[in-house]
């Protein structure tokens, strides 16, 4: 009897696991999504209880019953009678489909498309009335008539015929992508909206700077993040929600990308501090730690002065939110960090000096420095003022490159179209080490650029 019951509980574990599973597979209410339409724009939205439509560029607005329910990937597309529908990928042999086209890439290989005029001139339908088709039918009608009306479509190789229609589809055919909001969904999309405001932060930078900060669980950070909170996110994710990152900010502190990630409890691992509190000479002093109700007496006394319920509710408020920055404050005293990160905008050269003056001497012995820029000149002076300084070894200032394939049968190359994204960025990494009279010699590269006959032997 004893085995029977734990074999049904297992099993109703496992069903409640499974389905659990599923709903988070499918899109629901009070999570963010990323749409993306044919074009390549992406948007992001938050399904909230009162979220009746999704409005995406020039496209009609969808209703957001039609996105619920449905897993992320899917593709809702508007049909001719103006409905949002999920658009079915076509099923077929794939052996069959396969054999078709090595005997078709057989076939047209040395075709070309050189005798065919680019002057515009081989479309028979005139732009008013394309538009007048776009009114009164769908989008695959729209594409098929202006393939009917091509004079040069049927002379075009396959290849040519496969492109020509994909580009008149992603012009007039209304569809959007569902995507789950993932750090690189949410990094490609911010780029696509205003990349200036992640400062111009690419997937692959981003992941670079994870990777030579070694972000893990456990550990203890001290990052500046202009990029909208989304390195900060990308961190609080990969360490799910075990260790600390200590935010620096000046002024505000934005959190779209921190919000729009959906990271529930993993979130808690992120406390933000202000950078004047580290550059006062008393932090515990500073008005930012400062109990509410100091001129008042003590805690309790202070409530029961209050008149009201209302007034003593905002009160214990403020109370305990300078308690919990107090802890903040006593977290990041208790020991040093592990990494310290550095994410900011051209605007911010000031801001990054101040905080690396204040932040270097809490960094551990051993400690990974990193700092991201998108201008060479500034971190090629620090990586000449560290590497003279000796207080670093491996300092290091790499750039990376990628670019976009498209990857077809006799069709592969790079996207033509595609940014060159050259000197997108730059990455300076550096791990800090102790002097020979076992000091965290923090100030030394200064000092050496101020006195260079006082230099010492170089470390790295």
């Amino acid at each position: 009897a004893l085995a029977a019951g734990a074999v049904t509980s297992r099993a109703a574990a496992l069903t409640a696991a499974a389905g659990r599973r599923k709903a988070e597979a499918s899109v629901r209410r009070g999570v963010h999504i990323i749409l993306r339409d044919s074009e390549g724009t992406q948007k992001a939205f938050w399904l909230g209880a009162g979220t009746k439509d999704l409005r995406m560029g020039r496209y009609p607005v969808i209703p957001v019953d039609a996105v619920l329910g449905l897993p992320y990937g899917a593709t809702l597309r508007r049909s001719e009678g103006g409905q949002w529908s999920r658009l079915r990928r076509c099923t077929q042999d794939s052996g069959a489909v396969a054999a078709s086209e090595v005997t078709a890439d057989a076939d047209e290989v040395y075709e070309s498309n050189r005798h065919l005029a680019q002057d515009n001139s081989a479309q028979a339908l005139s732009p008013s009335e394309v538009s007048e088709l776009k009114g009164r039918c769908s989008g695959e009608a729209v594409v098929e008539a202006l393939a009917n009306n091509s004079a040069t479509f049927a002379s075009k190789t396959k290849f040519a015929q496969e492109k020509y229609l994909k580009k008149k589809q992603q012009k007039h055919v209304q569809q959007v992508t569902l995507l789950r909001p993932t750090v690189m969904e949410l990094c490609e999309t911010y780029m696509k909206q205003s990349r200036n405001k992640v400062c111009g932060l690419r997937f692959d930078y981003l992941s670079s700077v994870l990777c030579q900060a070694d972000v893990r669980a456990g550990g203890r950070y001290l990052v500046l993040d202009s990029a909208c909170g989304l390195v900060v996110g990308a961190m609080a994710q990969q360490m799910a929600g075990l260790g600390q990152v200590f935010r620096i900010y000046r002024g505000g502190c934005p959190e779209k990308a921190l919000q729009e990630l959906d990271l529930g409890s993993r979130k808690a691992a992120v406390r933000q501090l202000p950078v004047e509190v580290l550059q006062s000479s008393d932090p515990w002093s500073h008005e930012w730690l400062r109990q509410p109700a100091d001129g008042a007496g003590a805690d309790g006394e202070a409530v029961a002065a209050a008149a009201t319920e209302e007034e003593r509710a905002r009160l214990a408020a403020r109370q305990d939110k300078a308690r919990a920055r107090r802890e903040v404050m006593a977290d990041l005293e208790a020991r040093p960090v592990d990494a310290l990160i550095i994410v900011a905008g051209d605007e911010e050269a000031d801001l990054v000096a101040e905080v690396l003056e204040v932040a270097l001497p809490r960094l551990t012995s051993g400690g990974r420095l990193v700092v991201y820029g998108q201008h060479l000149q500034p971190l090629a002076a620090r990586q000449g003022a560290m590497r003279a300084g000796g207080d670093f070894v491996d300092v290091r200032l790499h750039q990376l490159f990628t670019r976009e394939y498209q990857v077809l049968p006799q069709r592969t190359h790079p996207i033509m179209t595609a940014d060159a994204m050259l000197c997108e960025g730059f990455i300076l990494s550096a791990t800090k080490i102790i002097d020979e009279d076992g000091a965290n010699g923090t100030g030394q590269a200064e000092a050496d650029a101020a006195e260079p006959s006082k230099k010492r032997r170089r470390r790295g």
